[in-house]
C-alpha cells in the first residue's frame, strides 16, 4: 500500500505545486513585460519564450495528473480490476485535456502560425481574430479535463470510501475535485471551477504521503531484522 500511496501522493501534490508555480510565474511575467491587451502576430511571435515556459510548467501539471491517475487507482483497487482500468483511463484523458490546453497557448506563439498570418497579408483585426480563436482550444482542453475528471475522481472516491483506502477528509476532497471543474463550466461557463482541484489535491496528496510514511514505519517495525535485534541485545 505504501508505494501506490507515495505515487498518488506525489502526483496530486505535484499537480497542486505545478499549478501554483505556473500562475505565479505567469503573473510575474505579465507584470514585468509590457504586453499589449490585443496582441498582433508579431507580438505573439516575440513572446515565444513565454509560451515555452508556460507549456513546460502547465505540461508538468499534466504529467503529475497522469501519475495521480495511475497512483490513485492503485491505492484503491488491484491493478487488474475493471474499476481500476476505467478510472485510470478517464484520468489519462483528463491529463491529455490539460496538456492540450497548455499546448494551445504555445501554438499561439509559434513562428508557423504567426508566419502564415503574416504571409497571408491579413489586416490587424484579422490577425487578432485568428489569435483569439485559438483560445477556444484552451477552453476545449479545460472542458475535456473537467468532464473526464468527474468520472475518474468520483469512481476513486466511491471505491476509497467503500474499501476504507483513504481518510474521510481525502475522500471528501476527491469529491470536491471531481465536481468543482464541471460545476464551474455548468454554472459560470468558465474555468474557475478548476481552482477547486488545487487545494483538494494538496490535501489528498498530503494525506496519502502521511499514510505511506506510517505504512513504511510499520513495515520496518514488523520486519524480521527488527524482531531479532532486541532478542540479540537481551
Amino acid at each position: 500500500m505504501s508505494t501506490p500511496s507515495r505515487v498518488a501522493g506525489w502526483g496530486t501534490v505535484g499537480f497542486a505545486v505545478a499549478f501554483v508555480v505556473t500562475f505565479v510565474v505567469n503573473a510575474t511575467i505579465e507584470t514585468m513585460a509590457d504586453r499589449p491587451e490585443l496582441p498582433t502576430a508579431a507580438d505573439m511571435a516575440a513572446d515565444f519564450g513565454g509560451g515555452v515556459i508556460y507549456i513546460v510548467l502547465w505540461g508538468s501539471a499534466g504529467v503529475a495528473l497522469a501519475v495521480a491517475a495511475v497512483g490513485l487507482s492503485a491505492v484503491v483497487w488491484p491493478s487488474d480490476a475493471l474499476a481500476s482500468r476505467i478510472s485510470t483511463a478517464f484520468g489519462i484523458i483528463a491529463s491529455a485535456g490539460w496538456i492540450f490546453s497548455g499546448a494551445t497557448v504555445l501554438a499561439q506563439r509559434t513562428a508557423m502560425l504567426n508566419g502564415n498570418i503574416a504571409a497571408a497579408g491579413s489586416d490587424i483585426a484579422s490577425e487578432r481574430a485568428v489569435i483569439e480563436a485559438l483560445y477556444i482550444g484552451v477552453h476545449v482542453g479545460g472542458i475535456v479535463f473537467a468532464f473526464a475528471a468527474l468520472p475518474w475522481l468520483a469512481t476513486v472516491a466511491v471505491g476509497a470510501d467503500k474499501r476504507r483506502a483513504m481518510s474521510r477528509t481525502a475522500v471528501a476532497c476527491l469529491w470536491i475535485a471531481a465536481i468543482g471543474p464541471v460545476a464551474g463550466f455548468m454554472i459560470a461557463g468558465a474555468q474557475f471551477g478548476l481552482l477547486a482541484v488545487v487545494p483538494a489535491f494538496a490535501v489528498v496528496g498530503t494525506s496519502l504521503l502521511r499514510s505511506a510514511r506510517r505504512g513504511g514505519r510499520r513495515a520496518v517495525a514488523g520486519s524480521p531484522a527488527a524482531a531479532v535485534a532486541p532478542a540479540a541485545g537481551g
